[in-house]
This record gives C-alpha cells, sequence and structure tokens, in this order.
C-alpha cells in the first residue's frame, strides 16, 4: 500500500477500509464534540473520519485482521496510519475483545459508537447487549456499519434490537444510525403535515430503494400513497399533479411529493426536503439527480427565462459538490436564470396559490408537458426536446414560484448500475456538451 502524503492533515480516504465518503462524513458529522467508542478499527480508516471533529475517540479492536482472510496483525498499520494524522493525540487504542474490555469501561460520557466488528448476527447481538450492560448513556448516538443485504446477520441483530424497542434507523449506504439527539429535534420541530406522495410508472416495477423509500419517507408527516401507471409520461405526472391539487382543496393535504420508480432516496427523504424547503422559503424543493450514464452529469441544470429548446448548462456532480448543499439559481451563480430541476424526488407545498393559477381559459400555469419539434439548423434537420420536468420548472418560474434543488438527500439513481448524487463522480466535471452556450469562446486579444 503506498504511503499517503504526510503534509498537512492526513485524509481518512487514503486508508483501507470499506467506508464510504458518504459514511465518513456522516460518521464526521456525528462525533463532532463527542467522546467516541469505535468497536472495529481494522486500519484506522473510520477512526480517523471521526476524530477531525471528535474530542476523542476510543479504538476497541483486537486488530486480529479477522475483516481480510490472511489479513494478519493490523496494529502496526493502524498505528502508522494515526501517527500521520494531526489528531493523534485524542486518538485512544485499547486492545482487546469486546466481551472483556466492555464490561470494566465507564461509559457514561461516550456520545457516539460506532459499531463495525464481527459481523455475525451472535457477536452483533453480543455487543449490543454488553454496551447497555455497561451503562451506555441513553442520548448516545450509535452507529452500526454493513447493515445492508450483504452481511445478513448484522442486520438481523441490529433489527431484533431496534424493532421491539420502536426505533428506526437513519440508513447512509450502510450505516445505520440511531441518533437520540437528531429525534428530539425531530420532536420539536412544526406539527406534521399531510403529503400525498405520488408513484408514477410507466409498466416498470419499482427498484427495491424506491420500494423503502415508500415506507420510510418520512418520521414525522402524515402520507397517502398515489400511485398511476400509463405510458404516456406527461399525461402519468398530470394525472397525479391533478389529484395532489385536488386533495389540497378539500382540505385533505398540504403538500404533494413525486418518487419514480429507479429512485432510492435515504430515509426521511420527505422531512429533509420539506426542512430544506422551508428553511430557504420555498415553495417546492428537488433532489439533484443524476443522469444513468458515466459522464457524471445531473437533471438539475440552468435555463434562459424564455428560451425552451436547450438549456444552457446541464450540472455535474463535481459542481454541485461546490454549491450550497440547497442551492438556487443565484447560489449556483446564474442570477435570473431559471434553474431546471428533476421530477424524481421532489416534495411542492401546496399551500402556496400560485400552483393554482388559471389562465382566461381555466388552463393551470403549472403543468407536465413534454414538447418536441424538427428545425434545421446549419442545413441539417436536428431533433429538440423540452422534457416534462424542465417545462415544469419553466412554469415555476413564470408564475414566481420559487424552487430550490439539494444533495442534502442521498439518492442513488438506478440502472445497469447506481448512479449518485451525494459525491463527484464521472467523466466530466462539466457540461462540456454545452460549454459553448454557458461559456462562449473569448474573443483573441488585439495585439
Amino acid at each position: 500500500m503506498p504511503l499517503p502524503p504526510s503534509h498537512g492533515e492526513f485524509d481518512w480516504t487514503n486508508v483501507r477500509g470499506w467506508l464510504t465518503e458518504p459514511e465518513g462524513n456522516e460518521l464526521s458529522r456525528l462525533a463532532k464534540d463527542k467522546v467516541v467508542l469505535e468497536i472495529g478499527t481494522f486500519c484506522g480508516r473510520s477512526t480517523l473520519a471521526m476524530v477531525k471533529t471528535a474530542r476523542k475517540v476510543f479504538c476497541l479492536d483486537t486488530f486480529a485482521g479477522y475483516a481480510e482472510p490472511g489479513m494478519g496483525n493490523t496494529l502496526n498499520e493502524a498505528l502508522c496510519n494515526f501517527d500521520r494524522s494531526e489528531h493523534r493525540d485524542k486518538i485512544v487504542i485499547i486492545k482487546g475483545r469486546q466481551e472483556d474490555v466492555l464490561p470494566t469501561m465507564d461509559l457514561s460520557e461516550i456520545g457516539l459508537v460506532f459499531y463495525d466488528a464481527d459481523h455475525s448476527e451472535q457477536s452483533t447481538a453480543r455487543g449490543i447487549r454488553l454496551l447497555e450492560a455497561a451503562g451506555l448513556p441513553e442520548t448516545a448516538a450509535i452507529a452500526f456499519h454493513d447493515y445492508h443485504d450483504l452481511d445478513p446477520g448484522v442486520v438481523r441483530a441490529v433489527d431484533s434490537w431496534c424493532i421491539p424497542r420502536g426505533k428506526a434507523p437513519r440508513v447512509v449506504d450502510s450505516l445505520a444510525v440511531f441518533d437520540c439527539e437528531e429525534q428530539a429535534r425531530q420532536e420539536r420541530a412544526p406539527s406534521a403535515y399531510d403529503v400525498m406522495l405520488a408513484i408514477p410508472t410507466n409498466g416498470q416495477t419499482l427498484v427495491y430503494g424506491a420500494a423503502q423509500g415508500l415506507f420510510r419517507a418520512t418520521w414525522r408527516h402524515h402520507v397517502q400513497i398515489n400511485h398511476y401507471d400509463k405510458s404516456l409520461l406527461a399525461a402519468c405526472f398530470n394525472k397525479l399533479w391533478c389529484d395532489g391539487l385536488n386533495a389540497a382543496e378539500k382540505g385533505d393535504v398540504t403538500h404533494v411529493a413525486f418518487l419514480h420508480a429507479d429512485i432510492a432516496p435515504a430515509d426521511g427523504w420527505i422531512d429533509t426536503l420539506i426542512e430544506e424547503m422551508e428553511r430557504h422559503e420555498a415553495s417546492l424543493c428537488s433532489a439533484v439527480s443524476p443522469v444513468k450514464d458515466p459522464r457524471g452529469l445531473t437533471s438539475t441544470g440552468i435555463g434562459e427565462p424564455g428560451l425552451a429548446w436547450s438549456p444552457l448548462q446541464r450540472f455535474a456532480t463535481a459542481e454541485v459538490m461546490e454549491f450550497p448543499e440547497t442551492f438556487d439559481a443565484d447560489a449556483a451563480g446564474n442570477p435570473g436564470k431559471v434553474l431546471l430541476l428533476n421530477s424524481g424526488c421532489w416534495v411542492a407545498d401546496l399551500r402556496d396559490p400560485r400552483f393554482f393559477h388559471v389562465d382566461q381559459d381555466g388552463q393551470a400555469k403549472v403543468f407536465f408537458t413534454i414538447n418536441d419539434r424538427v428545425v434545421k439548423t446549419d442545413g441539417v434537420w436536428v431533433h429538440q426536446v423540452e422534457s416534462e420536468d424542465w417545462f415544469f420548472s419553466r412554469c415555476l418560474h413564470e408564475q414566481g414560484i420559487r424552487a430550490v434543488a439539494t444533495r442534502k438527500v442521498p439518492i442513488v439513481h438506478l440502472g445497469l448500475t447506481g448512479f449518485r448524487n451525494d459525491v463527484a463522480w464521472g467523466t466530466q466535471e462539466c457540461d462540456e456538451d454545452l460549454k459553448p452556450l454557458w461559456q462562449p469562446a473569448k474573443e483573441p486579444a488585439i495585439a
């Protein structure tokens, strides 16, 4: 394994291990200003993700390399990684088995436990019992790694513990998080809303992550699910949109949410979208969704007001990572432009009366349609299209309805593989295909 650079802060992503970047970022957030107990350290990847923000991290591990057959002792590699960190003085190593060490520890100051030990059901369940018996504070957050189908023992042990207690984890990749502070914040939040959750399909089956998104959409609000299947995409969307408008006019719902059958959102996505929408004083909030190809582009972008047939720019995931977590056209560096949104995962606040505006013929001013045309440009016939969600975005802009996009809801857009919105990836760092539109060539300097 090549040594990472020694100057500056040692980046935890250079350390061997299976912790993903979103998981590491979540652990870093959870660890802020807390004393952390890590059970299962391996080579220190997760340790270094947490110690950046934590007060102290206690690392409990046998360092016998069980996670990788034939690995052997990993203590020396972990020590080498820790010594390269500017936070080395906040790391305390405890070498031993959880059965021997936990009963001897004082856990009264622990604010976060990260559990990533033996992946068997028996060992995980034993670890949970040992933590409770050792007096882990009820206010402490717990995060279990490998909570996914590849490690069913971990899933069974965690579910057997949390379900009887009425708890449900917030899942980030394979990290199952139980955070009492977050739950308390939700309990102090404003009264619950009534949300119609619309699922448009055109003959396809819901992917597993989307089905999970239905039942883990919110911990706070009241949801009624509405599904409609039709091969005409815009007609399908408009039917569900009308259902939402009609239900709102009858007082049955306050919000409508859309989730596509190939979008797998993070748990509590409706809660997060509503929080971001209200924080930014908007009436619609959409999760950024990647296009399903290797370029790393998203279907969130910028358009010119009054110009329907071509976006100026589709944002690449690399650009989205540089924006604020939640942004409008101004925050994306395009004041006065149209923020073009994806309809795959969004929430609209139907208490905004502008959603119900009609023209003199009674036609709604906010709706979905797909516009197509064929034009001859420079002697060549060209097909142009305006997608239903970008048309909808232009309607919002024309009515003065404030809309924002966010990456605060991690999603995976599922195709031949999973395309995610919470890390920078892809072959393009910006929209190279449309670059002439949004970055005109500079005129040559006059000699």
